[in-house]
């Protein structure tokens, strides 16, 4: 008999007492299931919820739980700052699935509720952002045009967006104000956790 074991024969040695515990997988599989039916809420338009509702009125309360756990790791990787025109509709419906954990009156509604005018005064303050930065930059755009027209002999057509230094500028604004967004987002975050005594 050789002495020199190959690596399949050590492995299956070191793993022949490993058991699946089917209670963790079967968990596993109803907090992942949350997580599917929120998601597919979320990126369908026409998703009115009632999927969702009809699911969780036929699954005993325990199952529930671990599947409103998965609902609700879906709601918080999805309360982020605003990248696009969408986020007013995705922010109704986590108010939605807010409602399917808490039910209308909720204490989770009212701070999805809150959090959706943090968004809102998030977007008004980019926007007065890139204004005010404008018109501050705006002198030394102008002085920069003139330099090279005189340069160059002729008027250059650029655009403020297109010089680097504005685009510096205004990142660096940009990202102050959305790391102070972000600060009270993410404490918002915790305060849903708290309510929902969420630990995952």
């Amino acid at each position: 008999m050789s002495l020199l074991k190959s690596a399949w024969e050590i492995a299956l040695e070191k793993t022949k007492d490993i058991e699946a515990d089917a209670k963790k997988i079967r968990e596993d599989e109803l907090f992942n299931q949350g997580r599917r039916l929120a998601g597919t809420y979320l990126n369908e338009l026409e998703d009115t919820g009632s999927k969702i509702v009809k699911h969780l009125k036929k699954v005993e309360a325990e199952e529930r739980e671990l599947i409103l756990n998965g609902i609700k790791a879906t709601i918080l990787s999805n309360i982020a700052l605003p990248q696009n025109s969408l986020y007013s509709e995705r922010l109704e419906k986590l108010g939605f699935l807010g409602e399917v954990i808490d039910g209308e009156e909720g204490e989770s509604v009212a701070l999805l509720t809150q959090i959706a005018q943090l968004l809102e005064k998030f977007i008004q303050a980019r926007d007065t952002l890139v204004e005010r930065a404008r018109a501050q930059y705006q002198p030394i755009f102008e002085e920069k045009r003139e330099q090279m027209r005189q340069k160059y002999g002729k008027e250059i057509n650029l655009s403020m967006d297109q010089d680097p230094e504005f685009i510096q500028f205004l990142q660096k604004n940009f990202n102050q104000l959305s790391n102070q967004y972000q600060q009270v987002l993410d404490q918002a975050k915790e305060q849903l956790k708290t309510v929902w005594n969420y630990s995952q």
